[in-house]
């Protein structure tokens, strides 16, 4: 009898631990839920769609006149974007309105306007775009994305195929990914968030609702790799248009030197990013920065991986004159560059 009763009590004390897990385990998913909603809610409103209306791309004629057709006068994209103050400033991709004639920006309560290029920067395929005549914007918070740790959630918000306030959560895959080939200057924050054509210049949010990326690129033969433009790149950019209308550029391409690298040019603690082209008649050729040489330092910033190299050149206003060390032939040379406006096309 006693051992029936000892029985049924560990029977009826497994049986409420197991209610008690499973009420724990929906109390976390409404929280979960709870979040995403909330956010949804606060950003969702200063996420906008983007219309374009540019010029058709001149490498087309290839495709068209010698069969005798006439290529289109212009194309028409869409993407979307975000808005970053109460003045009208939108932050999206630079190749959601390269070439662009008519911009239009439509918000999330149904309203319409026609907006400006600020400035583009190719280099991170960011661009800043203007409102006119707008008033009474919802504006989002643009985080710390150096404080984004792999593993936490993110929304992604945007227009997927013209899908307007489109919502998608995930995780943060990884951060600070370079050398994707996916634009000069790079410091990629990983997501497997769902992002579609039609998301790129929209936002990636925190469950705190700060946005910490602006989806920009995904892997289209995989499921779940998309990546997206950091938001401390973005702040740079941000500034700098808006104060000058421009960004600067050194105007080199690079990438990480990898270990064979840095055993035969015998880089000092294999730090630096490694000039592989240099733009003719540029920034870095008139200081004289070759192909080869490995970038160490621009003005007090040390470079030691790629992505160091866009943040310091980032962090100077156009036609400011650096100092650059660089690591040639087994020593360090100091030259000077001034830097140049970024141009809209080419390497940078």
């Amino acid at each position: 009898m006693r051992r029936t009763a000892i029985f049924t009590a560990l029977v009826l004390l497994a049986a409420t631990a197991s209610l008690a897990e499973e009420t724990s385990g929906v109390d976390i998913l409404r929280s979960i839920q709870e979040a995403f909603t909330s956010v949804a809610a606060e950003v969702s409103p200063a996420v906008v769609y983007i219309e374009v209306k540019s010029e058709t791309d001149k490498s087309l004629s290839f495709f068209f006149g010698p069969w005798g057709f006439e290529a289109p006068p212009e194309q028409e994209a869409a993407g979307s974007g975000f808005i970053i103050d109460a003045e009208g400033y939108v932050l999206t991709n630079a190749h959601v309105v390269a070439r662009a004639k008519e911009i239009q920006v439509t918000l999330a309560d149904d309203r319409a306007f026609d907006a400006e290029v600020v400035g583009i920067d190719p280099d991170s395929d960011l661009a800043l775009l203007r409102l006119k005549d707008a008033d009474n914007l919802p504006v989002v918070r643009l985080g710390d994305s150096d404080k984004v740790r792999v593993g936490e959630w993110a929304l992604a918000i945007g227009s997927p195929f013209g899908l307007q306030q489109t919502v998608t959560a995930g995780i943060i895959s990884a951060t600070g990914r370079t050398n994707m080939g996916l634009a000069n200057y790079e410091d990629f924050i990983q997501t497997d968030a769902s992002i579609n054509p039609g998301n790129s210049g929209g936002a990636l949010v925190d469950l705190n609702g700060n946005v910490v990326g602006i989806p920009t690129a995904i892997i289209p033969f995989a499921q779940g790799i998309g990546f997206a433009v950091s938001a401390d790149v973005a702040k740079q950019i941000a500034e700098r248009l808006i104060s000058t209308g421009k960004a600067p550029y050194l105007g080199v391409s690079h990438r990480a030197p990898t270990p064979e690298d840095v055993g035969r040019l015998r880089v000092p603690d294999g730090k630096g990013t490694l000039v592989a082209m240099v733009e003719p008649n540029g920034p870095a050729a008139a200081a004289g920065v070759k192909p080869g040489d490995v970038i160490l330092q621009v003005g007090e910033r040390r470079i030691g991986t790629a992505k160091d190299l866009g943040s310091a050149v980032r962090s100077h206003d156009v036609g400011t004159r650096v100092p650059i060390t660089v690591w040639r032939d087994g020593r360090k040379v100091t030259l000077e560059a001034t830097l140049g406006a970024v141009p809209e096309q080419g390497i940078r």
